[in-house]
């Protein structure tokens, strides 16, 4: 190594260092403790250099950094690199900036580009930033462009966020009280229609050239009434041809006919008409707990309708009724064995003490 080789402190034995290199996370400095512990070993600098896949000189400087740190010599330094163009603050008010949207009255924009967002931080904070440099700190600020929801006019954040801070909690407490002799489960419920008018999905193509998708236009259909409990991920389904009263009624005997003879399930939903109907007949292991009005985004089930239709209902051609009930149902199982515990996981759900 250009001269007399350095001697290597030995204190680490090479069997060690290489144990540590299995599990270093940093690939860099798991590649120097197997160049050292090889030259450890007997290979030669050059050899031992080679096998870890770095040059000798590289080898060398690793070496003696090894000697004066011990093994946080084998870390890289951090690098200063350029000062940010945008302290914390301005960051911070940048994201906030960006969440909140633009005000369309006053831009006209219904929502940031890349391009109106470098605008208005020259214009906030007298900084040039090039749209390919402003994605990049949006996903440093832990952002990604997303296809927004739709969102009622008349939808209350506050009352959802009691809801979720405070309000399933309540109801829960209330359930468990009136019922201290049976096991309480928790489960989310909710509908869908699907049929022939399909949808197409993301796909990979060509680059530049906007992706054909297989879409019917015709219109029979059916719906998917399910129940899912997120913390097991069991979930309960059945195919009804309407939604109503009487529909809702069927759905809730035959789910309250596979709880068992220890449980008392509650279950949340939204108000739909048939989910408070005056004819609903609740089953004596049930109870049933509406969520806020239009905030169906509090609701487990509305992710899985979006993966389902997603992943397992685009570019679909149905011709019968039957073929829309069977590819319903293969299309639920397949869910259910995938991921239907992930899917209705949500963090507020973390905080609740069944």
């Amino acid at each position: 190594m250009g001269g007399r080789a350095l001697t290597i402190r030995t204190d680490v034995p090479a069997a060690e260092l290489r144990r540590l290199a299995r599990h270093e996370k940093d690939r860099a400095a798991a590649a120097r403790m197997l160049a050292i512990a090889g030259a450890l070993e007997g290979l030669s600098r050059a050899e031992a250099a080679r096998l870890a896949g770095m040059e000798r000189q590289a080898l060398r400087d690793a070496v003696v950094r090894y000697n004066a740190e011990d093994l946080a010599g084998l870390h890289d330094r951090p690098r200063s690199g350029r000062p940010a163009r945008l302290d914390g603050t301005q960051k911070a008010a940048l994201k906030q900036v960006v969440l909140d949207g633009p005000d369309v009255e006053a831009t006209g924009l219904s929502a940031w580009t890349l391009a109106e967002l470098c605008r208005e931080v020259e214009q906030r904070w007298g900084v040039s930033y090039h749209p390919s440099h402003m994605g990049k700190l949006m996903h440093q600020l832990g952002l990604s462009r997303q296809k927004a929801r739709p969102s009622h006019p008349k939808a209350d954040a506050a009352a959802r966020e009691a809801f979720a801070k405070g309000g399933l909690q309540a109801a829960l407490d209330g359930a468990r009280a009136e019922h201290t002799d049976t096991r309480l489960t928790l489960w989310f419920m909710d509908e869908a229609r699907f049929g022939q008018k399909g949808r197409v999905c993301h796909r990979w193509f060509t680059r530049g050239q906007r992706p054909p998708g297989l879409c019917d236009q015709r219109y029979s259909w059916t719906h998917l009434f399910a129940a899912v409990r997120p913390a097991t991920g069991d979930s309960f389904a059945l195919v009804l041809p309407e939604v109503s009263a009487i529909a809702m009624n069927e759905f809730l005997a035959r789910f309250a006919a596979t709880l068992a003879k220890d449980e008392h399930a509650v279950m949340v939903l939204d108000r739909a008409g048939w989910h408070t109907a005056k004819k609903l007949v609740i089953p004596g292991n049930l109870t049933l707990v509406w969520l806020p009005p239009y905030s169906p985004e509090i609701n487990p089930v509305e992710r899985v309708w979006l993966y389902l239709r997603e992943k397992h209902w685009s570019h679909r051609l149905l011709d019968t009724s039957g073929a829309i009930v069977d590819a319903l149902c293969q299309a639920w199982n397949a869910l259910t064995a995938e991921r239907l515990q992930t899917l209705t996981s949500y963090p507020y759900l973390e905080q609740v003490k069944i």
